[in-house]
């Protein structure tokens, strides 16, 4: 595969440092020169990674080509280039449907989206691809969990729980504020809340229990993980994610 990047920031840093270190087979990567930092940075990985002159050049020697850029200069930077029917496309980009993309690149080829975080360096996490693809889901399977839905609608629901992961922070952050008033150090509170969180994240991945399972499963009748359940519960906690993420689905499809 000759895989390319227009745009070389944090999520296409990551991606190409999962593909190296899990060894995708890969014939080249090339990278756009617009971030020289963190393609120079790429490059010096692998020999099979270069950094091109120019983001035409990013097509020319690739054939599945990622479109990595943030929403507000898409247009811009689209808008310059010439896409062919041979390039298989696929956008990383927040907010720009599939029909978008297909007017800005003026292209026969494939397209498709896909939301790769930045956990996939590590091979963790998921990545959301739509519509179903399996030139998007066999780099992102080996990077983890790729997810393929048919529908942008569920498309855009996967996106907006991505923008739960300051909260799911400010969660921890609140845990170990309170573990730091109770006398412990900031490094003690953080190391275990750390170790703590990984093996949460860890039961989700072993068998096919709800989540509605793993809750009852870690509540004793009286217990202190019901205790503070409930209190969440009755302050209608849990709830308010619920609005919330439906504002930014509201946003992302332009309803807001």
């Amino acid at each position: 595969m000759r895989l390319g990047f227009i745009g070389t920031g944090a999520i296409t840093q990551a991606v190409v440092t999962g593909l190296l270190r899990f060894d995708f087979p890969l014939e080249r990567i090339s990278l756009s020169p617009r971030n020289a930092r963190t393609a120079a940075a790429l490059a010096a990985l692998d020999k099979r990674v270069q950094v091109c002159e120019s983001n035409q050049d990013v097509l020319e020697a690739s054939d599945v080509v990622c479109l990595a850029v943030v929403p507000q200069i898409a247009a811009d930077v689209l808008s310059e280039l010439h896409f062919d029917a041979r390039h298989h496309v696929v956008s990383f980009i927040a907010g720009i449907s599939i029909d978008e993309v297909r007017r800005l690149v003026r292209a026969q080829g494939k397209v498709v989206r896909a939301i790769p975080l930045p956990a996939v360096a590590e091979g963790k996490g998921s990545t959301a691809i739509c519509p179903a693809d399996h030139v998007a889901k066999s780099l992102f399977s080996a990077l983890g969990q790729a997810v393929e839905v048919d529908d942008e609608a569920r498309f855009d629901a996967l996106l907006a729980v991505t923008a739960t992961m300051a909260s799911f922070y400010a969660v921890l952050e609140a845990q170990a504020s309170w573990l730091v008033r109770q006398g412990l150090s900031d490094d003690a509170a953080r190391s275990f809340l750390s170790g703590y969180s990984v093996g949460l994240a860890h039961d989700t991945t072993r068998g096919e229990r709800s989540f509605t399972e793993l809750i009852e499963h870690s509540m004793t009748p009286g217990g202190i993980n019901e205790q503070v359940h409930d209190e969440l519960s009755k302050r209608g906690t849990y709830a308010h994610f619920a609005d919330a993420l439906d504002r930014v689905l509201m946003r992302i499809q332009g309803r807001a």
